[in-house]
């Protein structure tokens, strides 16, 4: 006769409890809704959506706590199937440590030219450690990364990206700029073709060769999302000297800046916490 697993054993695999970077304050990664529930002393309680890809990086990282998982497996695990640059998994790195309250890096650690690597002592119970479901091989499944230049290529104080060579195909170059504002639109398609949800309010701004469209529900908040990103926007701005296009939105605790311009789409999230001191680095991490 075979006994069902305690049903404690089951949450603990599927939720296990992590501390945080913050005294007082741990997170309940739940996997199968892609959340963490941070919980601080006193009975404060915040869920933050992860989102597929971010909590399967969290996921992964947590199947062999204190071992390193290199970048191209993270990114197999995390975008199977899917073509995305490397950038893509550095900024739900730099994401996850934002929720996280890792400002010094030493919940998820990074090992130079070798991957990252979860540290067990972030785990609330250490000497049991967390299963999850096992990794299996890929079958007929491939991806594909697209190497990008990181933000660490550039000095944070030279924010300024060289010129790209002019040619005659500017009409191409904005032709192929209207194709990806359509891309840009398109990822957040629930928003403005879902006719459950509210309707979107649309504000566009022109700020030096940059396009800025800025997306909301209502007027206020429009406003506000205008206001918050104005910093953030200013930077991007003086980060090209081509024209680019950004589409910012608010999601659920965050900001979201999707920056289009002629070499494709880059995506940054950033917590409503950090919008006003978001490292130059990154901001140039999306621009490229």
């Amino acid at each position: 006769m075979t006994s069902s697993p305690p049903s404690l054993a089951t949450e603990a695999a599927i939720c296990p409890l992590l501390k945080t970077g913050r005294k007082g304050c741990s997170a309940r990664f739940d996997r199968s809704l892609y959340q963490l529930e941070l919980s601080e002393e006193g009975g404060n309680k915040k869920t933050v959506d992860l989102g597929f890809s971010g909590s399967r990086v969290l996921e992964r990282l947590l199947q062999c706590p204190g071992e390193v998982v290199s970048r191209e497996e993270l990114m197999s695990y995390a975008w199977e199937n899917r073509v995305v640059g490397q950038g893509s998994l550095s900024q739900q790195i730099y994401t996850l440590r934002q929720i996280l309250f890792d400002g010094h890096n030493q919940i998820i650690q990074t090992l130079p030219r070798r991957g990252y690597l979860f540290n067990p002592q972030y785990l609330h119970d250490a000497e049991s450690p967390i299963v999850l479901a096992p990794v299996l091989a890929p079958v007929e499944k491939r991806t594909v990364v697209v190497e990008l230049p990181t933000p660490s290529a550039r000095p944070p104080n030279s924010p300024t990206l060289p010129a790209r060579p002019r040619s005659a195909g500017r009409m191409t170059l904005l032709a192929g700029m209207a194709l990806l504002l359509l891309i840009g639109l398109g990822i957040l398609g629930m928003r403005l073709t879902d006719p459950s949800l509210e309707p979107s309010l649309t504000y566009k701004q022109q700020i030096g060769k940059l396009e800025v469209l800025y997306i909301e529900s209502n007027q206020r908040l429009l406003d506000s999302l205008v206001a918050e990103t104005g910093t953030a926007v200013e930077l991007l701005s003086a980060m090209t000297d081509e024209p680019a296009r950004l589409i910012i939105n608010l999601s659920p605790g965050f900001y979201e800046i999707h920056c289009l311009h002629a070499d494709g789409v880059n995506w940054l999230k950033v917590h409503k916490d950090q919008i006003r001191t978001i490292a130059t680095e990154h901001l140039y991490g999306c621009m490229r």
